[in-house]
């Protein structure tokens, strides 16, 4: 059985996972080997928006990160609209989840990630773009039609937080890179995030999948391991409400052979995340300092063998999305 199959079959066992995981139906193999058609119909529609930078380098970054993020959801299956630069306006943001919606059932699952800056005025979140600035509540109306049952929106710019409470929705996962409308900072979270679509280290149960459950834990971790690392007051706080595990963001199988330098990489991937499970399993008779402490430990070593991966990939692709971010938290 190939290893692709094995995760087919895995995957048809549960319902939730067949449902909201990108691709469609007919790319799923049942345990018989014949396409999952007949039992399930469903596909995953992904719209990624990436805003105005406002200055070169955070217009690049914000080019980088959308880019990563359709890049990967295509390769995990999805159907990925990508809206960018001077395309990426009110209007176009609305008509491209104007056509989901009027493409989509309810068996789909509809993720939307917006990248970029954000602003609160104290009443409204806006999200930056050419021309007139979407809300939150613009957002909101605009995502009522979508009959999808599960649906996600990612909203990686400053100030996100405000947006929380108006896209709150039956069946709809929300993460935002901020706690509040207050913390109006440029955002790390949105670099991040696209990092941990092509981190190994992110997929820490191992299946060879990345969620948005996992993609987030891991950009939540690097953004708080920033502000430490720089002993600063962390002016940005990730926020995920509802459930995001079910969405599949991307895969982790290499499409071609690892470099040998990368082998004992992978090798120590492999066992920094096993001693992660171990770890969890002994959750209960360790004091919370101690769980906590090792529990860093071993994320912040799987975070630097993941750099080194990424590494020697030699990616031109691959250029740093966060660094004019981590200027701005300098100064």
């Amino acid at each position: 059985m190939t290893r692709r199959t094995r995760h087919a079959v895995t995957a048809l066992a549960t319902a939730t996972a067949i449902v909201a995981s990108p691709g469609r139906a007919d790319e799923i193999e049942a345990p018989d080997g014949s396409p999952a058609e007949a039992m399930v119909q469903s596909q995953t529609r992904v719209l990624v928006v990436t805003g105005l930078g406002g200055e070169p380098d955070y217009a690049r970054a914000f080019a980088l990160q959308g880019d990563a993020c359709a890049r990967h959801a295509e390769a995990a299956g999805a159907t990925v609209t990508l809206l960018k630069e001077e395309a990426a306006g009110r209007e176009a943001i609305r008509n491209a989840i104007g056509a989901i919606a009027r493409e989509s059932t309810e068996t789909d699952a509809f993720v939307v990630q917006l990248i970029g800056h954000g602003t609160f005025d104290g009443e409204h979140y806006r999200f930056n773009v050419p021309g007139p600035d979407p809300t939150a509540a613009d957002l909101a109306a605009w995502l009522k039609p979508v009959t999808a049952k599960r649906q996600l929106a990612v909203i990686a710019t400053s100030a996100s937080g405000a947006a929380q409470e108006r896209l709150r929705h039956d069946g709809r996962a929300v993460i935002t890179a901020t706690r509040h409308g207050r913390e109006r900072n440029a955002s790390l979270f949105g670099g991040f995030w696209a990092e941990a679509l092509d981190a190994p280290a992110a997929d820490l149960d191992k299946d060879e999948r990345i969620s948005a459950d996992e993609a987030f834990r891991f950009a939540e971790r690097a953004v708080a391991s920033y502000y430490e690392d720089q002993q600063r007051i962390a002016t940005e706080h990730p926020r995920l409400e509802g459930d995001a595990e079910a969405f599949i963001l991307a895969r982790t199988t290499p499409e071609e052979p690892l470099e040998p330098a990368s082998v004992h990489l992978v090798s120590r991937v492999d066992e920094l995340t096993a001693a992660i499970d171990a770890l969890r399993a002994d959750r209960r008779v360790l004091t919370d300092d101690d769980y906590f402490e090792k529990l860093q430990e071993l994320l912040l070593e799987l975070a630097k063998v993941d750099q080194e991966l990424r590494a020697n990939r030699q990616d031109p692709s691959s250029a740093d999305p966060i660094a004019p971010f981590q200027e701005d938290a300098k100064r």
